[in-house]
């Protein structure tokens, strides 16, 4: 494991931790899978069968959605253009990410297969010359992709899905638990976690650029909570820092220094709108949480030595020092704010 990865999985592990339901007695399995640590905690012990079946699940969709494997299905799909009986998990989420970018305008491209390819984001990183970034942005347009019944015809695109995948992936796997029987868990995968259950829970949103650095606290009630920041995963090419989020307007990884953090429904949702309001920049980002009260934006960029907060449609408890807390709700109730000491 290299050093970036370490502090990165470090991190994420401070994250869950400080996430995680105290329940007493709560059994909890972890595996590496989709390029982050996976790990569900039911509150009864009798659910460890039903947390490795939900984890098998997640191994089993890794295989057919990931482009790391040539072997994959959508790897496959994207090498063929087109396939005639599509398994229905690869259909469903091709289908759910269709629509996604209907709804966000296209910010939330899941066509964007070329661009990431052009930017070697799954390497070393590179700068592509003008003429192949042109090239590779031609190719990108959700539009041209058609599902019907078992089939998935590209139009000349490919697919990345790595934008809506762990969402996709957390919802069948609270699905695999609702099957056995388990109705109250948590599941987190990286910078995403899905509570299955009615019960309140709280969680901390990190700094932007800091991932070990706690800021807020939200209080969510069921549902998923997704956060997209271009210091998650990022390569570096001619002595430029390269983010993974792209914007496919313009072919190139975003700039921002912000991070969006999105409370959904779904997996499925949160994922896929956690990046399209990254893409999407504070205002249109402010627009659409002000549109769809159903879910909950937390915008944080730094600021100098501060960090300039906006939530929308949150009940957030507590906030660090040097936090500038901005409050755009839509009849949501909020809890009592303290201010928490920051790590210098």
């Amino acid at each position: 494991m290299t050093p970036g990865l370490h502090r990165h999985v470090l991190a994420w592990a401070l994250a869950s931790l400080l996430a995680a339901p105290g329940h007493a007695g709560a059994v909890e399995r972890s595996r590496w899978l989709m390029g982050t640590l996976f790990t569900f905690r039911a509150p009864e012990a009798v659910a460890a069968p039903a947390l490795e079946a939900a984890l098998d699940s997640v191994g089993s969709l890794e295989t057919r959605l990931s482009n790391w494997r040539p072997s994959s299905e959508l790897s496959l799909l994207n090498a063929a253009g087109s396939a005639d009986l599509v398994s229905e998990p690869l259909l469903a989420v091709v289908d759910s990410a269709l629509a996604l970018a209907a709804v966000t305008g296209g910010m939330f491209d899941p066509t964007v297969e070329p661009l990431t390819r052009a930017w070697d984001l799954r390497g070393a990183g590179r700068v592509p010359d003008a003429h192949e970034l042109a090239d590779a942005l031609s190719r990108v347009d959700w539009c041209l992709v058609r599902v019907s019944d078992r089939s998935v015809r590209l139009g000349g695109a490919q697919l990345d899905l790595g934008g809506i995948g762990k969402g996709f992936a957390l919802d069948r796997a609270a699905r695999i638990l609702a099957e056995w029987g388990v109705r109250d868990a948590t599941l987190d995968a990286g910078g995403q976690r899905l509570d299955v259950g009615a019960g309140e829970q709280v969680a901390w949103v990190a700094h932007p650029a800091h991932r070990e650095e706690p800021l807020v606290r939200l209080v969510l009630r069921g549902g998923s909570l997704s956060t997209s920041s271009q210091s998650e995963r990022f390569v570096r090419a001619a002595a430029c820092r390269l983010g993974h989020v792209l914007d496919p307007r313009t072919g190139r990884p975003l700039a921002t220094r912000a991070s969006v953090t999105v409370r959904a429904p779904s997996g499925t949702r949160a994922d896929a709108l956690s990046t399209a309001l990254l893409v999407m920049g504070r205002d249109a980002a402010a627009a659409f949480a002000l549109a769809h009260p159903e879910i909950g934006v937390l915008w944080l960029e730094p600021s100098g030595r501060q960090v300039r907060a906006d939530a929308w449609n949150l009940r957030v408890a507590e906030f660090a020092h040097g936090v500038r807390l901005t409050f755009h709700s839509s009849g949501s109730s909020l809890e009592p704010l303290t201010h928490l000491t920051r790590t210098p």
